[in-house]
């Protein structure tokens, strides 16, 4: 089970990161996509990838930190996408929900990013927040048929779905769509098999039924068991979609086994995951 977006070089892991980690792997996580916003995480995120052949990297600019995109940045970058383990550009894109950073700011570094991302031919990480008519058709006027993408952390309606998907781009599901079961049935049932990745956002988005509190890869079971009936599959089905989809878009070569579900599996791992949650359970994405 490939959880294809996490952060865990945020220090919501300082303290345990290694057993957070060695948790995801004994509960049935076979690759982690570890997903960087800024400059700054750049040297961690490619340090955790180089440490575990299971672990994989993307350098980007998070629009809430748009204004650290400089040219000179931006350079570093590009230098470091050949780096072992690196199979993404971002995460990047437009947020109008989060005044973090300016529209101006976030529009001048997610261009330089799909940029870089037709240059290197690596896919582009996509955060979209209320934006998808102003990012879809840039991405369409600076990357054209040279980019692909997924919108992670998936937060629109129907027609954004097909919108998304009918130009090729795939879509990340992870925790926020446990919470409200019957706003997410339709976009579900709008999704292509091909167009499905899973995700946790670690340490975001904790999939119900306890949203409060740190997520971690080891719980991203919980959104596959909650969404495969809605997709008509079983839970084992969907994961071997999803790890499929992954190993081609990112081209991983991690193997993504399937999971039966956490009945059937080390039980004790995810009690251990919910013991270690924080107070509450941040919404960054």
């Amino acid at each position: 089970m490939i959880d294809t977006h996490a952060h865990l070089h945020f220090p919501d892991f300082d303290a345990d990161r290694a057993a957070v980690i060695s948790r995801a792997f004994a509960f049935g996580i076979t690759g982690i996509v570890e997903i960087s916003v800024a400059p700054g995480a750049w040297a961690e995120v490619l340090r955790l990838a180089q440490a575990d052949p299971r672990i994989f990297a993307a350098l980007g600019v998070h629009p809430h930190e748009a204004a650290a995109a400089t040219p000179g940045a931006l350079r570093r970058m590009e230098r470091r996408l050949a780096d072992p383990g690196v199979v993404a550009v971002g995460e990047t894109g437009l947020d109008r929900v989060r005044g973090f950073s300016s529209h101006e700011d976030q529009r001048r570094a997610l261009i330089a990013q799909i940029g870089i991302a037709r240059e290197s031919g690596l896919p582009l990480v996509i955060h979209c927040r209320e934006a998808f008519d102003e990012l879809i058709p840039l991405l369409a006027r600076e990357g054209g048929a040279a980019i692909r993408g997924v919108f992670h952390c998936f937060s629109g309606g129907v027609a954004e779905a097909q919108a998304v998907t009918a130009r090729g781009f795939l879509v990340g599901l992870g925790g926020a769509v446990t919470y409200a079961p019957e706003r997410w049935r339709p976009v579900l049932a709008a999704l292509p098999r091909e167009a499905i990745l899973l995700e946790t956002d670690a340490p975001f988005l904790r999939p119900a039924p306890d949203r409060r509190g740190r997520n971690e890869p080891a719980l991203l079971l919980r959104t596959a068991e909650a969404i495969a009936p809605d997709l008509g599959m079983t839970c084992s089905e969907l994961v071997a979609l999803a790890d499929a989809n992954a190993r081609r878009f990112f081209g991983l070569s991690a193997p993504g086994a399937a999971v039966e579900s956490a009945a059937d599996g080390d039980v004790a791992a995810e009690r251990s995951a919910s013991g270690s949650a924080a107070p509450d359970s941040p919404e960054r994405s």
